[in-house]
């Protein structure tokens, strides 16, 4: 006897993909990597909860087959973006609406646009270099269906002033969406990005990848704003690999979204190179919010910082996995992390792990830390009195937990963003 979902028809065929490569004029390069993760997707298998990073998420009963490549923007058009910025890419499903790009130095363009053959060349010797496309299942279907993939170059010795904002918007039921970004840049220059998801409150698949290459010298910083529909799982992979004294500093916003589970690597391979990463996360009802981190320290003289935190409303759930890993060729190495959770529900829950791995007696610092428990009722009672009522006791003590990360934002109208999209949540 079959199952119901062994009779679905297949949507995620290889014939299903190379289609999607043609209409969206691949080049050769690409072309070869769509075929062969289209192909990884028979041969890989899905994540399971005997993995660590997967331990608290069980997706084995999650049919791929059950959702379609979004093809069209639905008729729905990406509101602007206000601000000053150095680019500006608005896309609908994975399709660009519009592009603006007011900097030197900087190049901001989508994989399927026609355009300059040396950034055809970076993309087709960068894309998947970071994340490969045969890791799993996951990241087999989203190189095969690869669509929306927007590439962000830097000049070397480039100083973009303003940062770069990607705005991203999905709606279909049962779509399967699946953004890349792709970040190189060259020796010593500067750039922020502000990737901003959103989606409706259809039920749809984000198989999502962001791929950080900073050059010797380079810095660069990326925010995410997780802002998804109610009914959005997202399936998300990030990684940098450093060159020398390098620098990423690493920012995730998650307020939206029924699941958000998003594996977040830095290798620090070059000599010097530091990586710095933040999470904040707000989440109510019965969201999940799941992070696994790796700060994989390779080369020597290396320094990486993390810091997550996350306020729990309702029935929701956070999950902190990290893993520092300190290599035998890592010396000097100094690393630190910190996971701290508030719940402000009894049946709010946050699991907590974070992990070493020092694999060499010569370092400064590998340390780690995590917390979990409700706002302190010493605080609330010294606020409550001096009159003030228990809700906005609450709310001042969460702001000010959450601040702790909101400070290291150094861009002011950015910082402002962040902190009124967690307001506007912890208000739900």
């Amino acid at each position: 006897m079959t199952s119901a979902v062994e009779q679905r028809p297949r949507t995620l065929t290889t014939a299903a993909s190379k289609a999607l490569g043609d209409a969206l004029f691949d080049s050769p390069a690409m072309a070869d990597l769509r075929a062969r993760a289209a192909a990884a997707i028979e041969t890989t298998a899905m994540p399971t909860t005997q993995e660590r990073p997967w331990k608290y998420l069980d997706i084995s009963t999650l049919d791929l087959d059950a959702y379609t490549p979004a093809s069209s923007t639905n008729g729905f058009e990406a509101p602007a973006v206000e601000g000053e910025y150095a680019a500006v890419l608005r896309q609908v499903n994975g399709i660009t609406i519009s592009d603006e790009l007011r900097a030197e130095g900087l190049k901001v363009v989508a994989f399927d646009r026609d355009g300059d053959p040396a950034l055809q060349a970076v993309v087709d010797r960068a894309l998947g270099t970071a994340v490969p496309f045969d890791r799993n299942r996951l990241t087999a279907a989203h190189y095969a269906f690869l669509r929306g993939g927007v590439l962000v170059n830097v000049a070397a010795n480039a100083e973009v002033a303003l940062p770069v904002r990607i705005s991203r918007w999905y709606n279909g039921d049962h779509a399967l969406v699946t953004p890349h970004t792709l970040i190189v840049t060259g020796a010593n220059s500067r750039v922020s990005v502000v990737e901003d998801f959103r989606s409706s409150e259809d039920d749809i698949l984000a198989l999502s990848a962001v791929e950080i290459l900073p050059g010797p010298g380079a810095e660069v910083r990326y925010t995410a704003l997780h802002r998804w529909g109610t009914k959005t799982r997202v399936l998300n992979e990030q990684r940098t690999i450093t060159e020398r004294d390098s620098a990423v500093y690493g920012l995730s916003l998650a307020v939206g979204g029924a699941v958000v589970k998003s594996h977040i690597e830095s290798s620090l391979v070059g000599r010097g190179s530091s990586s710095e990463l933040f999470g904040l996360g707000v989440a109510n009802g019965r969201q999940q919010h799941d992070f696994y981190t790796l700060q994989d320290h390779q080369g020597p003289d290396t320094r990486s910082d993390l810091l997550f935190k996350s306020a729990l409303k309702g029935r929701s759930r956070s999950v902190y996995y990290g893993m520092t890993r300190v290599g035998l060729g890592a010396r000097n190495a100094d690393a630190n992390q910190e996971n701290r959770n508030l719940l402000l529900s009894k049946l709010a829950k946050a699991d907590s792990d974070p992990v070493l791995e020092i694999l060499t007696n010569d370092v400064i610092r590998a340390s780690h830390g995590a917390t979990a428990g409700p706002v302190d009722e010493e605080q609330l009672f010294y606020l409550q009195a001096r009159c003030m009522p228990y809700p906005q006791a609450e709310t001042m003590l969460v702001g000010a937990f959450l601040a702790q990360v909101l400070d290291r934002v150094p861009d002011e109208t950015l910082r402002a963003e962040l902190t009124e999209a967690l307001e506007a949540r912890l208000a739900e």
